[in-house]
């Protein structure tokens, strides 16, 4: 099988080296998304072995994924994951496993599938549990982590993702374009380092808020469908 891992990043040269090696030790390719970065992180990632795909301007993290996935034909299995080292590539085998045992189309890696863990700070819990809620109202699941940026995806079926959303909202609209296709979504635990994030230019309430606005946005486009 055949497996490619694509990094969205964003000034991430601290840890997208790392990220990006780690990476490689559990898939054939690596892809780098450098969105717009003010930084060495096309370079480093470049180093590392990775493919680097340069936009000059930041367009935001679904337009990263869209342009990624726009490359993908011919791979098995596509792996996204954080370039900021909040993930651990070392858990890429477990999320590929549902699909190379058939069992699955869509994985989803859970920081929250067993709970949330003590050091998960308060106002990411209460956040994502609106996230989660609001996910799943839309497209008719029930993840426990629609924010997760750590997925694996079967191939063939990379076309059922549109892309509509340019940013963050992208991890819900995900989601409800996989339950829209009737592909088979699983969840499995993964582990994630909090103290390692990049400090965003948007506050934790101002970040949740669009991306709750956005999933209301792309609920009344579904509907609208029907």
């Amino acid at each position: 099988m055949k497996i490619i891992v694509i990094i969205p990043a964003f000034n991430e040269q601290a840890a997208i080296g790392e990220v990006v090696r780690k990476s490689l030790q559990y898939a054939d390719d690596v892809l780098v998304v450098d969105d717009g970065s003010g930084d060495n992180t096309s370079k480093i990632a470049g180093d590392a072995g990775a493919s680097v795909l340069k936009h000059q301007t930041n367009f935001g993290k679904g337009v990263s994924l869209r342009d990624a996935f726009k490359k993908v034909d011919g791979y098995d299995i596509v792996v996204t994951i954080d370039g900021d080292g909040q993930h651990n590539p070392d858990e890429i085998p477990a999320l590929a496993e549902p699909i190379l045992k058939d069992e699955a189309d869509f994985v989803n890696g859970s920081r929250y599938l067993n709970g949330f863990d003590e050091n998960t700070p308060a106002y990411r819990r209460v956040g994502q549990r609106v996230l989660d809620i609001a996910t799943n109202v839309t497209a008719g699941t029930s993840v426990t982590d629609s924010q997760s940026g750590f997925r694996a995806f079967k191939g063939d079926t990379i076309s059922c993702y549109k892309f509509r959303d340019p940013g963050f909202g992208i991890e819900s609209e995900m989601i409800a374009d996989a339950a829209e296709n009737n592909l088979r979504i699983v969840e499995v635990p993964i582990t994630v380092k909090y103290d390692v994030e990049n400090s965003s230019t948007k506050g934790p309430v101002t970040h949740g808020v669009g991306v709750l606005l956005k999933i209301g946005k792309d609920k009344i486009i579904r509907m609208t469908k029907r």
